[in-house]
């Protein structure tokens, strides 16, 4: 804050159309005393600031030229001499500075969280700190984070949320850092880490394990879908590329197991676009032994026990519903119709169709 505001005060009235006169009438000053304000020869009375900034047509943050954030361009200037002391062996002045930052922008959240990864870093480059410093440096960055996560900004919130947590844990407070756990639940972020280590640390190694999978699981979804997609007709990819893709989401297909084995039948589709009818039917083939004989298991080794055989919730066949739509498609649609006179399609299709009528369980 500067408190010469001898040149706010001249620019204002001036802007407001007012004589030093007519601002000294609405003030019940002097014209002499309003002389004295605008050359910095003397200041308001702090009782006249509110007053003056109303007769200014302004507020006292305003008047007193008060910016509540350092433009970008200086937070990281002040950030790397903060730093640069620390480095060169003057903690005290580096903390002394930043604590002068934090005083003049108190309302800034880029700066407070600034200040938190340069209060990270006091403890990795002053080899003879002290437990106190320790300490010190701890408490204000927890009230630091707290003051971010507090203020709600979306661009800092998750990020506050993340560190409050973590420092939850450190402290073993799991009371606390499960109180913000489970405020993610409905958020875009990631706590998957956050939940690991909350449960490891209740003892619940299992439900750590538990959590991890699902998330790879859930991952491994959107991967899929994503090839998927971009395998499709919708993205401007040429065949070639979308073949090469087709490679990639066999390899993750034969690596983690997920979806069953579905994802054959997109396979199939872009082979057959392609004009690769050999490869189509071998994927179509893989297609019907996955709705025959069940769908395929996701990999034990990164998904047992929890996505194992004894505690998958959905059965392990596909809908009757589904093999009749996927039935009706290779007999109806029109992408197959050169393929109807082969005898390798028309086999599958009698399989398909033989099962299909069979007295098979599906509960």
């Amino acid at each position: 804050m500067d408190l010469r505001i001898g040149s706010r005060i001249i620019e204002l009235r001036k802007k407001k159309g007012m004589t030093q006169e007519q601002l000294a009438v609405a003030l019940g000053v002097s014209a002499p005393a309003v002389s004295k304000w605008e050359t910095d020869s003397s200041y308001p009375d702090i009782t006249l600031l509110c007053p003056l900034a109303r007769a200014l047509g302004t507020d006292v943050d305003a008047l007193l030229d008060f910016e509540e954030d350092l433009p970008g361009e200086d937070l990281g200037r002040y950030m790397a001499e903060v730093m640069g002391l620390v480095r060169a062996g003057q903690p005290q002045e580096a903390e002394r500075q930043l604590n002068r930052l934090l005083h003049a922008y108190p309302s800034s959240i880029p700066l407070k969280f600034s200040a938190t990864a340069v209060l990270a870093m006091f403890e990795q480059n002053v080899p003879d700190h002290t437990q106190e410093d320790t300490d010190r440096w701890g408490h204000l960055k927890k009230e630091l984070v707290q003051a971010i996560y507090d203020d709600g900004n979306p661009d800092y919130h998750m990020a506050a949320m993340s560190m409050l947590v973590s420092l939850a844990l450190a402290e073993n407070d799991l009371e606390k850092a499960e109180e913000l756990l489970k405020k993610t639940l409905t958020r875009t972020a990631d706590f998957t880490m956050h939940w690991m280590q909350f449960y490891v640390k209740k003892g619940e190694q299992d439900k750590a394990l538990e959590t991890v999978q699902k998330k790879l699981y859930a991952l491994i979804g959107e991967v899929r879908t994503c090839l998927l997609c971009m395998m499709g007709e919708s993205l401007p990819l040429d065949m070639d590329r979308k073949l090469e893709i087709c490679g990639v989401f066999q390899k993750v297909e034969e690596l983690f197991g997920v979806g069953g084995g579905m994802g054959a039948g997109a396979l199939a589709e872009v082979y057959l676009k392609a004009g690769r009818k050999e490869i189509c039917l071998e994927y179509l083939e893989q297609l019907v032994d996955r709705l025959v004989e069940g769908l395929a298991m996701p990999n034990p080794l990164l998904f047992a026990p929890v996505f194992g055989p004894d505690n998958l919730r959905q059965n392990p066949t596909v809908s009757r519903e589904m093999l009749l739509a996927i039935l009706q498609g290779l007999e109806e649609d029109a992408c197959f119709a050169k393929m109807r006179g082969e005898e390798r399609f028309q086999g599958l299709v009698r399989r398909l169709k033989d099962y299909q009528e069979s007295d098979f369980d599906r509960t």
